[in-house]
């Protein structure tokens, strides 16, 4: 089911983030309330029969406007920027490795190959509510941005990540994901890359009795 509960979730994602009338008008409200009703969407699927019972889907977003990038995200899919010659990972993987790692249960190296490393901690269609993690951060001209599965990120390293963005993001998402089939490919790898050309300004934030009035 979980090809049913992606396309779920991609529709009803897209769907809200291109009306420009959306409740909470701002990009992390729409971004909030978007995931909110793919994971509804999910939810409702599954409980109708469409897919599996219990089926489940990851969910990372990039929201580009001027001079700023809004991310949000649940699961174990990645968000890289790479900036100048500097690797960035945006987020934070919801798995119970990650959670482990997080309270020092484990070490990195038990980790890589740790046999919960795949179980999610968060995901879209698993409960009625969901908590999506979402950020800001600044946009800037040469700005280099991919989106993966982790079909992919675990099959690669953070040097081979940068490299491929470095030699084009047209070639990039192709050798990231042949390295990764190359080496096992137990899982599907996914990748979209995006080089920022034109950031532009971001709006000027409202300030004293205006603010209130922001729309």
């Amino acid at each position: 089911g979980g090809d049913v509960a992606s396309s779920r979730a991609i529709a009803e994602l897209l769907a809200r983030t291109s009306q420009p009338g959306e409740p909470g008008g701002r990009p992390a409200g729409v971004l909030r309330n978007a995931y909110s009703a793919a994971n509804q969407r999910v939810f409702d699927a599954a409980l109708s029969g469409q897919g599996t019972r219990k089926m489940q889907t990851t969910l990372t977003t990039l929201l580009l406007s001027p001079g700023e990038v809004h991310v949000a995200h649940v699961g174990d899919c990645r968000a890289y920027r790479l900036r100048g010659d500097t690797l960035e990972l945006l987020t934070t993987d919801h798995t119970q490795v990650m959670e482990m790692l997080r309270l020092k249960l484990i070490t990195p190296e038990q980790a890589a190959d740790h046999p919960a490393r795949y179980a999610l901690t968060r995901s879209l269609g698993a409960d009625v509510i969901v908590r999506a993690d979402i950020g800001r951060e600044a946009l800037i001209d040469g700005d280099v941005y991919l989106l993966c599965s982790d079909g992919l990120w675990s099959k690669v390293d953070a040097s081979e990540i940068g490299a491929a963005l470095r030699d084009g993001v047209r070639s990039a998402c192709e050798q990231l994901v042949e390295l990764a089939v190359q080496r096992g490919g137990e899982d599907n790898s996914s990748a979209l890359a995006l080089r920022v050309h034109a950031a532009g300004r971001p709006p000027e934030a409202a300030s004293g009795w205006k603010r209130f009035f922001r729309s």
